[in-house]
């Protein structure tokens, strides 16, 4: 049994006491209020953090968490469509798959770009990179067939899907081209009609909000928004598609039959400026082609001869003479320091003005353009709207080359008199064509009727005023004058069967790059050019052709462009439902009632019904006056 030692026995031995040491407990004491500090921090930083993030600024996290997990999508806007007059589609936007790819969710990126390569249209190394990448979104081709699409799906790699877009196409192939313009691959419009109304036919853009996971899917059940995109509003060109194509058509064979470089058609109408057909072609590597340049504005070129009417309506308006005021016309003028002949000899003769325009005299035209004087021919042009660019507007539209009087030479007066020394463009002379055609008022020449928005309400553009330039009586007496050139001068390849045509031939050099015309050296090209309206005695068609560079055996303006303008007459005289002279007095060619209106088809009916029951004269009298209104 073990014995507890006594106290008192171990004092007595000389023991000592067992003190605490006081530098350790301060040392402890410290160390608790350290630790104990420092949760109060860590304490008060999480309440702080926490009144930060509920109380303070809550709109901002907020914002920062949905930014993580909230996709914005855009959604295109389908574009309008490019109408004719007709409303007929020039140009429309379609839906077509693109085939588009999450590098996130591909696990080998090398094998989905070398299975992909085989389908697509995208070489297999850009491929490599899109799919290896570290962005969320990227294309691996743009706007597909549907066959191309549903193989790439049928890879079934992951990250790989298909989405919707437009793409623009134009039902009529490469027709009209030239005016419409064309698109990126994202729908904006880049040059033509496309560019210059990309505002209004792209529309509204809407926006796809839907709530996606870590890895990009979509959460079922989470957030979902959709803003529907605006369609954009068509536009409606004045353009008749049917006469757009035959414009082509013939301008490409005739252009190949005069063995020309290029060639122009534009087709007008002249009491309201609207442009019905606007065709060009080139030659490239031997082939005719149809142009993608508006090349009836943006193309400036030596008229010659069709210059001609235009200083003779300065000489009949300002009083000067008449279409039978005669006076001598040598075969050769001196002006300056140059002589002017004409295109065939003669001796001295008496012309009247008419007979000057008939056989398209340069001697003649130039003897009235000096008694017309410098300053009232260049006013008479500027008039015209030469030298200046048109109220069409269209991109890189120019204004031809005329010279303020001021920087005339000797010589100046007589070749611009006659076409030559200044320069214009088809829409130029297409238009001061239609100024004689319409009474003398020039019109605006415009391209487009109007917009039509999503509910098909049609909305017309506001047209410039039609201005004054020459008097009405003028404008007659020159119809009259260029009725004679197709009937039996230069213009009699011109005609067209059962329709009076007036109109005039042009045949100018071509100034060549490095000056002058190349006479001296036996080069010349030439520019050949055909303008005609009808019917004569009240146009409703205005139709210009150029072919620029024909072969010499066609180099003229009555052989190179006038059969090109019968062809296509011909054509647009049934398009455009433009009577011929016998429809005009009711009757076609078998006798049969013919008329415009239902109205004048009821008239001439009861008319000829009236006639073929009563023998006597006045019946036949009343029938007649029936016919002729």
């Amino acid at each position: 049994m073990t014995r507890r030692p006594d106290p008192a026995a171990t004092r007595g031995r000389g023991s000592r006491r067992i003190v605490p040491n006081r530098t350790a407990a301060r040392s402890l004491r410290w160390r608790c209020l350290t630790t104990g500090l420092a949760f109060v921090l860590i304490a008060g930083a999480l309440i702080w953090r926490l009144v930060s993030l509920q109380i303070l600024e809550p709109e901002r996290y907020l914002a920062h968490g949905e930014a993580q997990r909230i996709r914005s999508i855009d959604l295109p806007a389908a574009r309008g469509a490019i109408l004719d007059r007709n409303g007929v589609d020039l140009a429309l936007s379609v839906p077509l798959q693109t085939v588009v790819a999450d590098p996130r969710l591909i696990e080998d990126p090398i094998r989905a770009a070398r299975a992909l390569a085989q389908i697509v249209d995208t070489d297999v190394e850009i491929l490599e990179q899109r799919l290896a990448s570290d962005r969320s979104f990227v294309y691996v081709d743009r706007q597909v067939s549907d066959d191309v699409a549903e193989a790439a799906k049928d890879l079934d790699l992951n990250g790989v899907f298909t989405i919707k877009e437009r793409a623009r196409v134009r039902p009529g192939e490469n027709s009209a081209i030239a005016l419409l313009g064309r698109t990126d691959i994202d729908d904006n419009g880049v040059s033509g009609l496309e560019f210059v109304f990309d505002e209004l036919l792209s529309g509204t853009p809407g926006e796809l909000i839907v709530e996606t996971g870590l890895r990009g899917s979509t959460i079922p059940g989470g957030e979902y928004q959709i803003e529907p995109a605006t369609l954009g509003n068509d536009v409606v060109l004045s353009i008749d598609r049917s006469l757009q194509f035959e414009a082509e058509r013939l301008l490409l064979d005739g252009v190949e039959r005069a063995g020309g470089e290029a060639g122009i058609l534009i087709a007008m109408d002249p009491g309201t400026g609207e442009i019905l057909a606007s065709a060009a072609v080139v030659r490239q590597d031997g082939e005719v082609r149809l142009s993608t340049e508006h090349r009836a504005a943006t193309w400036s070129y030596e008229p010659g001869s069709i210059m001609k009417p235009l200083t003779f309506s300065a000489v009949l308006d300002h009083g000067l003479g008449e279409p039978t005021t005669v006076r001598e016309v040598p075969g050769w003028v001196r002006v300056h320091d140059s002589d002017f002949t004409d295109s065939f000899p003669h001796d001295e003769e008496q012309w009247a003005i008419a007979d000057i325009l008939h056989r398209s005299s340069n001697v003649g035209t130039i003897l009235w353009a000096i008694d017309l004087g410098e300053e009232r021919l260049y006013q008479r042009l500027l008039d015209f709207g030469l030298g200046q660019t048109t109220d069409l507007q269209f991109p890189g539209e120019a204004s031809g080359i005329l010279l303020p009087v001021g920087k005339w030479s000797g010589t100046s007066l007589p070749t611009i008199a006659i076409g030559q020394g200044v320069a214009v463009t088809p829409l130029q002379m297409v238009t001061a064509f239609s100024t004689i055609a319409n009474g003398g008022l020039r019109p605006a020449p415009s391209l487009v009727l109007g917009t039509r928005d999503t509910a098909g309400v049609f909305q017309s553009i506001e047209r410039l005023p039609a201005e004054r330039v020459i008097g009405a009586e003028t404008a007659r007496e020159l119809l009259l004058m260029l009725e004679r050139v197709v009937e039996s001068g230069t213009g009699t390849n011109a005609q067209v069967p059962g329709y009076r045509v007036a109109g005039k031939t042009g045949t100018a050099w071509k100034p060549r790059p490095e000056g002058g015309y190349g006479e001296g050296k036996g080069n010349i090209d030439y520019v050949a050019s055909f303008i005609g309206m009808l019917p004569a005695q009240d146009p409703e068609l205005v139709v210009l052709v150029v072919v620029d560079e024909p072969a010499m055996s066609t180099y003229s303006g009555g052989r190179a462009a006038a059969p090109i303008f019968a062809e296509f007459a011909q054509f647009a005289v049934r398009q455009r439902r433009i009577p011929s002279e016998v429809e005009r007095i009711g009757l076609d060619e078998t006798g049969r009632v013919m008329a415009r209106t239902p109205a004048q088809v009821a008239a001439l009916e009861a008319a000829a019904a009236l006639a073929r029951e009563d023998e006597a004269g006045g019946s036949d009298e009343v029938a007649s006056a029936l016919a002729g209104g």
